[in-house]
């Protein structure tokens, strides 16, 4: 009877665990285990889609402030995702006589600036500045223009006097502009003031020089002794100069310093 009460126990024990763990089995059956993950979305970031003209410098040399320099510069920037060959790309310089006669680009011989010889990184900058410029101030990865330190003509680049506009040109195909000694066709993709946009009169101080100007942002006095920051809201470059001049300071693609306010802070580094 010992042994048979024993074994009795033994077996009750056995079944409670098997039951235990069959009813544990049980409960794991009837719970679903699986997990739904709504997938991640990556959004790329947003890039430019080429170089664009991002600062430029433009000044009287005869007035007082300039001290006889002429702190002419252009900047241009790359914000797209992947290093730029410059040695596609041209600088074209051409300055206007009057208000109104409006007239497409040209570029004779000595008005345009290829080939760059660099290749710019993702998020870098490259200055061309007036060989007038003061070397300390003006922070510049190469120089053209004239050295004439007297009124020199006009037509000469880089002097960016108010009348002077200023185009990025990309080696392209189907473009319809050719430079003198360059191989290939060009186009413009990018402007600082334009020959096809009208002008108007400075009502700023006068100029021995002239007083022929763009309105930038609505003003309607100087794109002369100023600095001029492309905002970094704008990712492409502009054609359209009536377009991206703006007509205030809110739909302006640019930011401007105050009258002979240089401001050279941010030259060679992107738009903050």
């Amino acid at each position: 009877m010992l042994f048979r009460s024993f074994y009795n126990h033994q077996k009750l024990t056995i079944m409670k665990k098997y039951l235990f763990v069959l009813a544990i089995a049980i409960i794991a059956i009837s719970c679903t285990s699986k997990i739904d993950f709504d997938p991640v979305v990556v959004t790329p970031p947003v890039t430019n889609s080429d170089l664009l003209i991002s600062e430029v410098s433009t000044a009287i040399n005869t007035d007082a402030n300039a001290a006889g320099t002429r702190p002419h510069y252009v900047e241009v920037y790359n914000g797209t995702s992947t290093a730029i060959d410059l040695n596609n790309y041209a600088i074209g310089y051409m300055a206007v006589s009057d208000l109104t006669t409006l007239s497409p680009w040209s570029f004779p011989s000595a008005t345009y600036f290829a080939p760059l010889h660099r290749t710019l990184g993702v998020g870098k900058c490259y200055v061309i500045a007036s060989p007038q410029t003061d070397a300390t101030a003006v922070k510049r990865d190469t120089t053209w223009g004239t050295t004439s330190t007297t009124a020199a003509s006009a037509v000469l680049p880089l002097q960016l006097s108010g009348n002077s506009a200023i185009a990025l040109l990309k080696k392209d195909a189907a473009g319809t502009i050719t430079l003198t000694g360059l191989t290939g066709n060009y186009k413009i993709i990018d402007v600082f003031c334009s020959p096809l946009v009208a002008r108007v009169t400075s009502t700023g101080a006068t100029s021995s020089r002239n007083n022929i100007i763009w309105a930038v942002a609505g003003e309607s006095g100087d794109t002369r002794n100023r600095t001029f920051f492309r905002k970094k809201t704008v990712m492409n470059p502009n054609t359209n100069w009536a377009v991206a001049q703006g007509t205030s300071a809110a739909d302006s693609e640019w930011q401007i310093s105050a009258d002979k306010g240089w401001d050279y802070t941010n030259l060679g580094l992107p738009t903050p």
